[in-house]
């Protein structure tokens, strides 16, 4: 029960790594103050469900994640009203990080983008010099200020070696959405 504890309060600082994995479909609604990752994917992956059909995902991968100012939301229409839930971190506060985040996309059904900085296939080294593109496979983008409303069904999500502080987890028929 204390290594539980333990685990539980070194994760809760961002001492300790976390994994998670989720499926189904939602709508999310993501904003940051900025956001460094780099993206990769594959088209098409196939699956096949329990009546037999086969379909496609396109499986995008993002390596490297850094974001500060983090918020995420989704809405739930349920009997008794409209419920959000919030994750997020200060704006000033500790980067989240993200050794590996990868999701497959049965479908995109709709993306609103807004933002005051973003900048595809550049990279900085650690001294802040900008270099032109990432390794093979790869596109690093880098955002400043971005809100993404997504729409998308998600076959599956997974996220490895992430790393939260001072995030703040809230749910009601009161709490506002991101963005």
């Amino acid at each position: 029960m204390l290594a539980l504890l333990m685990l539980g309060a070194g994760a809760a600082t961002g001492a300790v790594p976390v994994a998670l994995a989720l499926e189904g479909q939602q709508t999310l609604k993501i904003s940051a103050k900025s956001l460094t990752t780099r993206v990769g994917g594959t088209f098409p992956e196939f699956f096949q469900t329990r009546d037999g059909q086969r379909k496609a995902t396109v499986v995008v991968a993002l390596s490297d994640l850094k974001a500060r100012g983090l918020c995420v939301s989704t809405r739930a229409d349920t009997a008794v009203g409209k419920f959000v839930l919030r994750a997020e971190t200060p704006p000033d506060g500790p980067e989240v990080s993200a050794g590996d985040v990868k999701f497959a996309l049965e479908s995109i059904d709709g993306v609103d983008v807004l933002g005051q900085q973003l900048g595809l296939n550049r990279a900085f080294t650690p001294d802040g010099t900008p270099t032109d593109a990432g390794g093979p496979g790869a596109v690093p983008v880098q955002a400043g200020n971005l809100a993404l409303n997504v729409s998308a069904t998600a076959r599956w999500a997974t996220v490895n070696q992430l790393q939260i502080s001072n995030l703040s987890l809230r749910i009601g028929d009161d709490q506002p959405e991101c963005l």
